[in-house]
């Protein structure tokens, strides 16, 4: 068995194809929408680009060779190690779904949520083999950024937990464990948390989009880029990371309590973000943007790998 399922055909299960078949695997991709698979081709070339500047030796014929479209719900259950689900980000759509999969899939095969937020316990409500299922949510894109957090409900098995952790670390994805169910999980709690202080310093008059933008693109995000905060204190203080904590955690501390006010993100204020942002980047930019944002990715992931960050080094 090498086959991996790719439920849904938009951006994210396309992603997901071209970062398994570009590790070898075989992916079955099946979709009821027909635009999803008529356009399935257009923005997988595009995908393809992104990683060329990766990797320039990828054979882009080989990868394609391992997807095979236009599969049926029952072909891409048949013998696959994973099912990866990437529909709507629906809760009746995804209990849907999941019912089938586990119907018409293998026992052992493990069936994979790219949910950001809706939790598989919930998702596999109606599930009647509930240890094999899993969230693995990716970051935006996944075949370009390799990040997938793992998390299982209270009837996930540890076996399929572990399974799983090593078929995505396979495909070359930096594959984390969350230990116990949180909506938003790791990924999305950590962003949700800078994007509420963004709009708090925005909404209250302290900072531009601008600015507050700027400060994340040249500062912070430079060594985000390969450090996370708790690394990043480790280095802020000549004896490390208690010593770091020491020194700051009053400061930290009266921020937190500034911080612990939750913005109502009206509708006024959501057509104000709208309006501003609309006038440094016109909608008709924004797929020229996201291209950019794409190939920068991949360029400094190319860095990464070159000053010797890899992805399996923790």
């Amino acid at each position: 068995m090498n086959n991996i399922g790719i439920c849904g055909a938009g951006l994210i299960g396309a992603s997901w194809a071209i970062g398994f078949a570009n590790a070898g695997f075989k992916c079955l991709v099946y979709d009821t929408n027909q635009e999803s698979i008529k356009n399935f081709e257009k923005t997988s070339n595009q995908l393809l680009l992104d990683l060329k500047i990766l990797e320039p030796e990828i054979d882009v014929n080989q990868i394609k060779s391992n997807i095979i479209l236009n599969c049926t719900i029952n072909e891409i259950c048949k013998d696959a190690l994973l099912i990866q689900e990437s529909i709507i980000e629906d809760l009746d759509a995804k209990q849907q779904i999941f019912r089938e999969l586990d119907r018409l899939s293998l026992k052992n095969t493990i069936l994979a949520s790219s949910s950001s937020y809706l939790l598989i316990s919930k998702i596999s409500e109606y599930v009647e083999h509930k240890h094999r299922c899993i969230n693995a949510h990716p970051a935006l894109p996944p075949h370009v950024v390799p990040f997938v957090e793992v998390v299982g409900s209270n009837y996930t098995s540890n076996e399929i937990v572990r399974k799983a952790i090593n078929l995505y670390k396979k495909a070359n994805y930096a594959a984390i464990v969350v230990n116990k169910e949180t909506e938003g999980f790791v990924l999305n709690r950590l962003q949700g948390a800078l994007l509420n202080e963004a709009v708090r310093l925005h909404e209250g008059g302290y900072a531009s989009m601008e600015d507050i933008d700027i400060a994340l693109k040249h500062a912070l995000g430079i060594r985000w880029a390969f450090m996370g905060p708790f690394e990043i204190m480790d280095l802020n203080a000549p004896e490390g990371i208690k010593d770091s904590f020491s020194r700051y955690k009053s400061g930290i501390q009266n921020l937190a309590r500034e911080q612990n006010s939750v913005p109502e993100y009206s509708e006024e204020y959501l057509n104000k973000l709208e309006n501003e942002q609309r006038k440094r980047l016109s909608y008709s930019e924004r797929s020229n943007r996201i291209e950019k944002r794409n190939k920068m990715i991949a360029s400094i992931r190319k860095l990464k790998l070159e000053l010797g960050e890899d992805i399996h080094d923790g």
